[in-house]
C-alpha cells in the first residue's frame, strides 16, 4: 500500500492511483474526473457492453410511439444509449416519448444521458439512484411499462411494478459479458500495492473483478457507488471503505476524494 501523502485541496487525488473498474466505453467520464482532481486513472475493463435484442427493442419503440405504454423506466445510461441507437437506426426521433405519461430514470446520470442523447427530460427521478427507489417512486396505476434493460437486470423493479398494478414488458436492450482477463500490468499493480483506490460502479463490476482476479493477491481501498454494489461486495468478502451518497458519478467521485483524504 502507498504511504502517507499530504492532502492537497486543489488536487485532492494528487498522487493517488485509482482503479476504474468499468466497461471500456464507460470508463472515460470517471477517468477524466479523476485526472481533473490530480489522480491517475488505471482503467481495468471488467465488462463488455454488447447489443441486446435489437429487433425486439425497435418493435417496442414503435409500440411506444403508438401509445402502447403508460410508463417507461430507464435504469442505466447504457439502456438510454441502446434506446437512442435504436431510434436512430429506425429513423425515429424523441417524439416516441411524446405520448407517454411517465418517463422515469433511475438517477441523475441516466437522466443526463437521456437529455444528452435525445433531449428528453424525465418526469420522475427518485432521490436515491437504485432500482428499488425507482419502483417506489412510480405511482400505482395500470397498463404496460417498458423496461429496456440489461440481460442481467434483477427482478426487483419488475415485481414492484406488478404489485402496483402494471404489466411490465422487459426488453433486453443490451448484454454484458466478461472479458477473458485483466491486463497483466493491472494485476501486478494490484498485487504490489500500486493501486490506492478501487472504484466500483455496479454489482456486476464487483462480481467480474473478483472472478478475473481469482486467487491473486490485491490491495487498495474500495469505494462503492451505492447499496446494491456494497451488498455484492460484502457477499464476496470485498471490504468497502466508503459508499457514495448520492449514488451517482458525482457521489462516487466525492467518496474517492474522502477516501483519499482519510489515509
Amino acid at each position: 500500500m502507498s504511504g502517507h501523502r499530504d492532502f492537497d485541496a486543489a488536487a485532492p487525488l494528487a498522487g493517488r492511483r485509482v482503479l476504474v473498474a468499468r466497461a471500456r466505453s464507460q470508463a472515460s467520464a470517471l477517468s477524466a474526473r479523476i485526472r481533473d482532481l490530480g489522480g491517475e486513472a488505471v482503467e481495468a475493463p471488467v465488462l463488455r457492453i454488447e447489443h441486446g435484442d435489437r429487433g425486439a427493442l425497435r418493435a417496442a419503440l414503435h409500440d411506444l410511439a403508438a401509445g402502447a405504454f403508460r410508463v417507461v423506466c430507464l435504469t442505466s445510461p447504457n439502456g438510454v444509449d441502446a434506446v437512442a441507437d435504436a431510434i436512430e437506426e429506425d429513423d425515429l426521433d424523441a417524439r416516441v416519448f411524446a405520448g407517454v405519461p411517465v418517463v422515469a430514470c433511475v438517477g441523475t446520470g441516466t437522466a443526463a444521458r437521456l437529455w444528452e442523447r435525445l433531449r428528453v427530460r424525465p418526469d420522475l427521478v427518485p432521490e436515491h439512484a437504485t432500482t428499488a427507489s425507482l419502483g417506489e417512486a412510480v405511482p400505482p396505476g395500470s397498463g404496460r411499462v417498458l423496461l429496456p434493460r440489461a440481460d442481467i437486470a434483477s427482478e426487483v423493479l419488475h415485481r414492484m411494478l406488478v404489485d402496483k398494478g402494471y404489466e411490465p414488458v422487459e426488453v433486453t436492450a443490451y448484454r454484458t459479458t466478461r472479458p477473458d482477463a485483466l491486463p497483466a500490468a493491472v494485476l501486478d499493480d494490484l498485487a504490489t500495492g500500486r493501486i490506492d483506490l478501487l472504484a466500483f460502479a455496479s454489482a456486476s463490476t464487483v462480481r467480474n473483478f473478483v472472478t478475473l482476479v481469482g486467487e491473486r493477491p490485491w490491495q487498495g481501498r474500495v469505494v462503492s457507488i451505492g447499496p446494491v454494489t456494497s451488498r455484492t461486495c460484502r457477499e464476496l468478502d470485498v471490504p468497502v471503505a466508503l459508499e457514495a451518497d448520492p449514488h451517482d458519478l458525482d457521489g462516487l467521485v466525492a467518496a474517492l476524494v474522502a477516501a483519499a483524504a482519510d489515509r
